[in-house]
């Protein structure tokens, strides 16, 4: 019987460990969490990991049905414009100044890693976003057909014509700011 109660102390405690002593953490403000300061390894490490597993538990399994419809690349380009390329960039296009103080930064969607994620993992992250990230979720804002003609895009990127790069350009060069000055 001494045992099974200490068994049971042991188990209270540590579970009280596991609470107190976190909250104890975050309470002191011993973390950081501005934008401006690099993550650490646990953070680096997990929070990837777990989104890959958010997302491809909860991502569609249906392909775009817009996959190889020309038609829809004239929107998709629009709607990307409008939505993505400012943190995103595109080929031979560069991202907005805002997107410098994303962290993590917003990934290059033509990137390999990107491509690789199944359409409904795209859909997904497009739809639903990405908490604790710059990613809103287009679900408030867009249709389903809207975030599927925005992946169509997605995957056109790695072969971007010359006109849809000087269209994605000419909308960064249409955005001013005034000169900041360095601190």
């Amino acid at each position: 019987m001494k045992n099974v109660i200490l068994l049971l102390v042991g188990f209270v405690v540590g579970i009280l460990l596991c609470i107190v002593v976190p909250l104890a953490i975050f309470a002191a403000g011993t973390i950081n969490f501005g934008a401006t300061t690099k993550p650490g390894w646990l953070e680096r490490t997990l929070a990837p990991w777990a989104l890959d597993q958010s997302r491809e538990t909860r991502a569609p399994r249906e392909n775009d049905p817009y996959t190889n419809a020309p038609a829809v690349l004239v929107t998709g380009l629009d709607y990307y414009r409008a939505n993505c390329v400012m943190c995103h960039g595109a080929p031979e296009v560069d991202t907005w100044d805002l997107a410098k103080g994303l962290n993590p930064s917003a990934p290059h969607l033509q990137s390999h890693g990107t491509q690789s994620f199944s359409d409904g993992e795209l859909f997904w992250t497009v739809k639903q976003g990405v908490r604790m990230t710059g990613m809103p979720a287009f679900k408030p804002t867009h249709s389903d057909e809207q975030i599927w003609i925005i992946v169509a895009f997605v995957r056109h990127l790695p072969s971007l014509s010359a006109d849809e790069k000087a269209a994605l350009r000419a909308a960064r060069e249409a955005v001013t700011h005034l000169p900041v000055e360095a601190k």
